[in-house]
Order: structure tokens, then C-alpha cells, then sequence
């Protein structure tokens, strides 16, 4: 079997949910049987994902990083690529092509969140026309849970769903519990803040029931700590964080409070279960098929259902129910499985 990779992910950005996943697929499928060639950039390294994998003795094209802003909008030319006469996987990390009579294309889809969310037009545009073109364009397209599907069938009902597959992204097993950890009473929050993230829906109920969060992520703008200030919300900025010190904050939250409108996986939450941080969620998008116990969703953010799901936290049984059946569904989600299933629509792809 013969797969080339396009690697632009991680020149594309330092860091995200892509960049993890893509990481994880590369690191396990190489310890398959394949022959394997990825192509990547000059600057790739500083992503700190491809920083940390190892890809042994995989064959790795590298390219020239100038005009990437122009770059990554354009196919890769099979005249680059040591393309062999007998069909190969052609896989993109970020919704490319490869225009080769022999090439198989797969492309990846993790969310709509451009087409739903993206006010300005020149840059919905760009983003949304090279994806379109690239799903149009493949021979087969994965989805990272059922919502982006049905998305996809809504934004582009002209591509047949027999050439769509669901395959669910994993979790990392370094979010785990801690052995003699107490649960400290702060609600925690990890991630983007603005638009469709929805953190400033959190800042008006918590300010009004006194409960105090801990932030992780980008640094809090001045306008943000300004208003926070002006509502009286009790927070604390911890700021970027390692993974290490983010499952110690997973263990000692009250809970995770996930606001998101929408996701088209929503890692964090299963992260938090790893864990056994109980996860408070929108019920929307992607989240009800992969949160698993639905007793914590709620369908608005207020003051009233937030304390309806801390009251529910606050009892012992519930509690200890809620955070043993987390896990057992984090347990289900893994990066192994997830890697197991590209390589066998792989084979199914070459075998046609």
C-alpha cells in the first residue's frame, strides 16, 4: 500500500485540533504495513505537534515555505511527488488535491464552522471554495462524527453520502485520573472564547451565582478583563498551559463547562472524562453523540440551568455516576481505533 501525505496543516497554524489529529494518524500509520512519503514545508516544525512525533524512516519531502499564504490555497503538482504506476492513497491534511490518473483522494472534514460562522465574505469564500472543491473533488470523504455529515449533506447535497465515512476522532490517554486529588470548588474552562465558542454567554449567569472559573487558553484581552470586572465575575487566567498541568486541572474542577454553539467533534470534553472532570455542555452540534450521558446538557445558558447541573454535581451519587460513565465513554474513543480505521478504508479504496 502506498499513501502520500500532504502535511500543510502544520504550516498553516503553531497549534489546534487539527494539528493533534493529524499527528496522531501520522504517528500510528506508520507502524503499518505501507509504504509511505509525506510532504511538508520548510517551517513545519514550528507546529508544536509535528514537533513532538516521531516519523522513523518514513520517505519526507520538503518544500519550500515562501508565499505560503498563496501556497496552501493551490494543489500540490504530482510533477513534485514520486508518484508510482499503480494507484496510491492521496491524503491531505487540509483540503487538498492531488491531480494524478492513479491517485486515490481522501479528504478529511472536521467541521462547517467557516460556512455557519465566517461573516466576512472574502474569507468565507476562500476557505469555503477550497474546501468545496477539494470534497467535490475526492474519491472518498471523512467525516469526524455524524453532525458533520448531515452538514455536509446540507452545504453540498450534490456529493453522494455512499462516499462518506464517519470516522470519530480519539483522546489522548495522558488525561487520567489522579490518585489523592480533591475536588477544589472552580469551574473550568479551556479553549477559544469568541464567536461561536460562546464563552461571554458564562460571564452574566456565573457573575450572578458567585462561582468562580479558571480560564486556559490565549492570553484575556483588555477588553475582556474589563467587562469581566464590570460584571463582577470571579475568574481566574491560568493561561497556556502543558497537558500535564491541564489533567491536574481537570481533576481538581468542579467541572468543565463546554459553550460551544458548535463543534464538529469537541475533544475537550472527552478529555475532561479521561479525566473525571463531569462536562456541562450545550446540547447542540456534535456534542450529544459524543459527550455520551446527557445529563448535563443543557439547551441554554442561564443562571437556572447552570445551578439545576451544579446541584445535580453536588450530590455524591450523581456525581460518582456521571464521572464513571464518562470515562467508561472517553474509553471508547481512541486515537489506535480511530488510526485502524483509515487504514482499513484505505485498503477497501485500493482494492475497488
Amino acid at each position: 500500500m502506498k499513501i502520500i501525505y500532504d502535511n500543510i496543516i502544520y504550516s498553516l497554524q503553531r497549534y489546534g485540533g487539527i494539528s493533534v489529529v493529524w499527528s496522531n494518524l501520522l504517528q500510528r500509520i506508520t507502524h503499518k504495513d505501507a509504504d509511505i512519503t509525506v510532504v511538508e514545508y520548510d517551517d513545519a516544525n514550528n507546529n508544536i505537534s509535528r514537533k513532538i512525533i516521531d516519523l522513523g524512516k518514513v520517505c519526507i519531502l520538503t518544500l519550500s515555505s515562501s508565499f505560503m499564504k498563496l501556497k496552501r490555497y493551490f494543489n500540490l503538482s504530482s510533477k513534485i511527488v514520486n508518484t508510482p504506476n499503480e494507484p496510491f492513497i492521496f491524503h491531505s491534511s487540509y483540503y487538498r488535491t492531488l491531480s494524478h490518473p492513479n491517485a486515490i483522494n481522501v479528504t478529511t472534514v472536521h467541521d462547517f464552522a467557516y460556512e455557519y460562522f465566517v461573516k466576512n465574505p472574502l474569507v468565507r469564500f476562500l476557505h469555503c471554495n477550497q474546501k468545496h472543491r477539494a470534497i467535490r473533488n475526492s474519491d472518498h470523504i471523512v467525516c469526524i462524527s455524524e453532525n458533520t455529515r448531515r452538514d455536509l449533506l446540507h452545504f453540498l447535497p450534490d456529493v453522494s453520502p455512499e462516499k462518506i465515512s464517519v470516522i470519530y476522532n480519539g483522546v489522548d490517554r495522558k488525561f487520567f485520573p489522579i490518585e489523592g486529588i480533591n475536588t477544589e470548588d472552580f469551574l473550568l474552562y479551556v479553549g477559544n472564547r469568541d464567536r461561536y465558542k460562546n464563552f461571554a454567554a458564562l460571564v452574566q449567569p456565573l457573575s450572578t451565582i458567585k462561582r468562580k472559573i479558571v480560564i486556559v487558553g490565549k492570553p484575556l484581552t483588555n477588553s475582556e478583563k474589563k467587562y469581566f470586572d464590570s460584571c463582577g465575575l470571579l475568574y481566574e487566567y491560568r493561561g497556556m498551559v502543558t497537558d500535564e498541568e491541564l489533567n491536574i486541572l481537570y481533576n481538581k474542577a468542579f467541572c468543565l463547562l463546554y459553550t460551544s454553539k458548535y463543534e464538529g467533534f469537541g475533544l475537550p470534553v472527552l478529555e475532561a472524562q479521561m479525566a473525571g472532570c463531569p462536562v456541562i455542555a450545550l446540547n447542540t452540534s456534535s456534542i450529544p453523540e459524543v459527550i455520551g450521558d446527557k445529563r448535563l446538557l443543557i439547551d441554554d445558558i442561564s443562571a437556572d440551568n447552570l445551578t439545576n447541573k451544579f446541584d445535580l454535581l453536588s450530590d455524591s451519587a450523581s456525581r460518582a455516576s456521571i464521572i464513571e460513565k464518562g470515562i467508561a465513554n472517553a474509553e471508547h474513543f481512541s486515537w489506535d481505533r480511530m488510526t485502524d480505521e483509515y487504514y482499513l478504508l484505505y485498503k477497501k479504496l485500493l482494492e475497488q
